[in-house]
């Protein structure tokens, strides 16, 4: 599906370069003619980040919907855990040895106290078990202490996946324009 997905939105915006230099246009007419790129990178970070929503536990798995359906982790398995911030909120990435969530802390927070009460106990067990660091940025959606060590948000891999993408729009942009002026 991500590859899928990645020649979706180098197609798109090769389009919208072409169209960008050939016709040029309005803001208007830009966004429209990127629309398209813009809503297969958007969806290719959700799935290649694996987000979900409308999270439900039931004491042993975490999951929730994502773009490609229901996906969850094993808490007691967990190999992994890591947090993005931004201005508005935490997302919480929590990896077993199968696959992986990430889910912002304001819908753990809606699933109910007991939920995240379970998630809380797992993460902080793992960290315990020494089979990882809970990043402070992860430790302050429970107000858990957090070991001197830790850094303060930890995604391993999520600049590369942001550089990729990104990389795919800018490139095809750049060959839709070179197309459009030959």
């Amino acid at each position: 599906m991500l590859v899928l997905l990645g020649a979706l939105l180098l197609g798109a915006s090769v389009f919208g370069g072409y169209e960008v230099a050939w016709f040029g246009g309005s803001k208007v007419q830009v966004v429209l003619w990127f629309l398209p790129a813009i809503l297969a990178l958007l969806a290719m970070g959700f799935i290649w980040q694996d987000t979900v929503w409308s999270v439900r536990c039931d004491g042993r798995v975490l999951e929730g919907t994502g773009l490609l359906g229901r996906q969850g982790v094993d808490l007691a398995r967990l190999t992994a855990v890591g947090s993005t911030a931004n201005a508005r909120a935490t997302q919480v990435v929590l990896r077993d040895d199968v696959g992986g969530v990430t889910v912002e802390s304001r819908a753990l927070h809606k699933a109910g106290p007991a939920v995240v009460d379970v998630v809380g106990r797992a993460v902080w067990a793992g960290q315990e078990q020494g089979r990882y660091t809970v990043p402070r940025g992860a430790a302050g959606v429970w107000g858990m202490p957090t070991r001197p060590d830790a850094p303060a948000n930890g995604h391993p891999g999520a600049t590369v996946r942001v550089l990729a993408m990104v990389g795919l729009l800018l490139a095809g942009a750049a060959l839709g324009v070179v197309l459009a002026l030959a």
